[in-house]
């Protein structure tokens, strides 16, 4: 990472937040993903919201732990669009989950991160569909332990390689685009398309 960043992110300014939420959400912000994830403080999550307000990106706190709020990052039209998806659908539905349900299947996740941040369950891995994440590599997250994947990036992936190297690719080029048009002086807002 170059200097001016790790310098950047360094500072407690309230530019580093923004950074911070552009290093790691940044396919998001650049509709190449449909949802991220970061923890946020209360200062930073009412920074990014206000700046966010006026875009395509939503929030949600999925659970708060120490302070600090694990905030789901996402375009919710498109969200919601591949949560409607039949073979999406019926995953979720083995965990409790309603079909065609938006905001139920949003706070259906919120009690299961919860719970699992306030050690009363396991980790719901049917996050990593909110994710965007292809269910044959939750599966075989799952069956495999984390175990003998094919390649570890964003996530480990047990199917569809090559397919998936090329989503990681342009992630990493939606990162360095939004990196670029912040340290230039873009806002943040300007910078989610």
């Amino acid at each position: 990472m170059p200097v001016e960043i790790v310098n950047r992110l360094a500072t407690d300014d309230e530019n580093s937040v923004e950074l911070r939420l552009i290093i790691q959400n940044a396919a998001v912000l650049k509709g190449k993903r449909i949802s991220g994830m970061l923890f946020l403080n209360d200062r930073e999550l009412a920074r990014i919201s206000i700046k966010l307000h006026n875009t395509n990106i939503s929030l949600i706190i999925l659970c708060t732990c120490k302070k600090r709020h694990l905030v789901m990052v996402y375009r919710a039209k498109e969200l919601e669009e591949y949560l409607k998806n039949k073979d999406v659908g019926n995953y979720l539905r083995e965990f409790g989950y309603r079909r065609d349900d938006f905001i139920s299947n949003l706070i259906r996740l919120h009690q299961r991160m919860n719970s699992f941040y306030n050690r009363m369950k396991e980790f719901p891995h049917e996050v990593g569909i909110f994710l965007g994440y292809p269910i044959c590599d939750i599966k075989g997250f799952l069956e495999n332990k984390g175990e003998r994947y094919l390649h570890s990036g964003y996530w480990k992936i047990y199917g569809n390689l090559e397919e998936t190297r090329k989503k990681f690719l342009s992630y990493d080029e939606a990162r360095e685009i939004a990196i670029g048009e912040f340290l230039s002086g873009r806002e943040l807002e300007n910078i989610a398309c």
